[in-house]
């Protein structure tokens, strides 16, 4: 429980990227500042031995599940995204990528500024800060994805990715070897491909071990398990408060009393499903913040991405093996392509797999199709959702892309919210994203035919004909008024002085590469903006 008395000078919502930056900045420069977050604290040896431990991996509270993945599915997109003290960096596969120069030329990226020129020093300090290094070694799936790439005639772009681990003697644990000593103890990383489970081994570098470590020790307090539902402007600045956060319990569904605190300035950092839900609930439904901008919920991305893979059918071979992804390549201009694992036992995401399918059909006709699928191939079918070894087997493509397109985002009710009001995805007519991204299906065909495999999609795409992504992105466009954007070009709310965006919400476009590092510059950049306090 908090003193109700209490003024903090900023009140951070959500502990993920754009959060844990602005907590350690804030609290460097002398602010008093309290993080509140929805999810668990979780130490390393708490995180799921495997994703089959489902209480453990994925957040569904009301049925007593508390881990850090959240499987969300509109009416037009199924979104996979972070929970925790942490947010994203607990589940991520530590992927820490700067978008290519031909992305930053692009036109959404220098609206209103160019952006990549602006960001360019701060993906210095994200990176510092992150402990970025190159992946190491390579495997199996690398070397199949080399051969994709030469085939085109782009095997100069392939390369082992840039991640945030600690590559040290395997297993060996040694001084902080990022800070001079000042942060934790780290331990050498042993490649067993559990980075999205949870890193057990202390060799991921989760933001509790960076940001919100040193966010901690600066004095920020960090308030986990509540959920805010409500931030409400005073219409008396009493102690120089202008807002009362209003919070309640995260787990569970009874005996939530709502608790209250009071800030001078609050930051909504809690990734763009909960920010997004949160802010157009209070602008739509409570009226809280009826003033926030009409654009708010626009310019949704998805990092025009498509989540798809081969099974292979081979017994030797051990696809489990490494970080979770290794390596990246383009595969044409505009699109690039990563090898995605899960450690050997955590084959719970097998049932999200689902047959290609190659038809511009509604849902019916998918299942129909997919049914006949199964019935022509039980072995493949068994191998897929029943067999022992699937993550030994598997490999997931993550397929990115820098196209402009997008959706929009707005509280509604529909069958995927149970007609209770929800989040729904609508297409942004002239940008609509397809489920199927060009060329993603026949490239899923050729890595599974050089693995012997079997290409395979996901229950979102192919099933129900929706985007899918693990990168949501937008819904607070940047802007110099209101009618224009959510944020002015600082982050900072329009028509609400001392309230701030900082997530992927104000991603300016679709980066075409794992979003992580660039969330975290953009962070940068907007606390370089704050003095310290006086």
């Amino acid at each position: 429980m908090l003193d109700t008395n209490t003024v903090y000078d900023y009140v951070i919502i959500g502990s993920g990227f754009g959060g844990s930056v602005s907590a350690m900045r804030l609290a460097e420069k002398g602010y008093s500042v309290l993080v509140i977050e929805k999810g668990k604290r979780w130490h390393d040896d708490e995180f799921a031995r495997t994703n089959w431990n489902v209480r453990k991996y994925i957040w569904a509270p009301r049925l007593g599940a508390y881990g850090i993945l959240q499987i969300s599915l509109l009416q037009g997109v199924m979104v996979l995204h972070g929970v925790g003290v942490g947010g994203g960096s607990l589940g991520y596969a530590a992927v820490l990528e700067i978008p290519t120069d031909e992305t930053f030329a692009t036109p959404a990226w220098n609206e209103p500024l160019p952006w990549g020129e602006i960001l360019r020093p701060h993906y210095e300090t994200a990176r510092r800060m992150l402990g970025v290094a190159r992946n190491p070694r390579l495997w199996p799936a690398d070397e199949a994805l080399r051969t994709i790439a030469e085939r085109r005639g782009l095997g100069h772009t392939f390369r082992a990715t840039d991640v945030g681990v600690f590559f040290g003697e395997p297993g060996k644990t040694v001084r902080d070897p990022f800070f001079g000593g000042e942060g934790p103890a780290r331990t050498g990383c042993i490649h067993c491909g559990g980075c999205m489970v949870g890193c057990r081994f202390n060799a991921k570098n989760t933001l509790p071990k960076n940001y919100l470590y040193f966010a901690e020790k600066y004095g920020a307090r960090i308030l986990s398990e509540r959920e805010v539902i409500d931030i409400r402007p005073l219409q008396s600045e009493r102690d120089g408060a202008r807002y009362e956060v209003v919070y309640r319990p995260s787990l569970g569904w009874w005996r939530r009393p709502i608790e209250r605190v009071r800030a001078r300035n609050v930051i909504v950092a809690a990734g763009v499903m909960g920010t997004m839900r949160l802010l157009l609930t209070l602008r739509d439904v409570k009226k809280s913040l009826r003033a926030l901008s009409p654009r708010l919920g626009e310019r949704i991305r998805t990092n025009s991405e498509a989540l798809l893979g081969s099974g292979s059918r081979r017994r030797d071979v051990d696809y489990s093996r490494g970080v979770s992804i290794t390596s990246i390549t383009n595969i044409d201009d505009i699109t690039r392509v990563e090898p995605v694992r899960y450690p050997d036992g955590s084959s719970l995401m097998r049932f999200l797999s689902a047959p290609l399918v190659d038809m511009n059909a509604g849902i019916p006709e998918r299942l129909r199709y997919s049914l006949k699928w199964y019935l022509r191939h039980p072995r493949l079918t068994l191998d897929m959702y029943v067999m022992p070894g699937w993550a030994r087997r598997s490999t997931i493509l993550l397929v990115m892309q820098h196209a402009d397109n997008r959706m929009r985002f707005r509280i509604g009710r529909s069958p995927f919210t149970l007609f209770r009001r929800g989040l729904v995805a609508e297409q942004e007519p002239g940008y609509e994203i397809p489920a199927q991204i060009p060329g993603s299906h026949e490239l899923a065909r050729e890595f599974a035919a050089l693995t012997e495999g079997e290409a395979l999609g996901n229950v979102g795409e192919n099933l129900l004909n929706l985007p899918t992504t693990a990168h949501i992105l937008g819904g607070a466009p940047i802007g110099a008024t209101a009618m224009e954007g959510v944020v002015n070009e600082r982050f900072e709310v329009h028509n609400y002085p001392g309230l701030y965006i900082i997530d992927g919400s104000i991603m300016p476009a679709n980066p075409g590469v794992n979003p992580s590092l660039t969330i975290t510059a953009l962070a940068e950049y907007a606390m370089s903006h704050i003095p310290p306090a006086p």
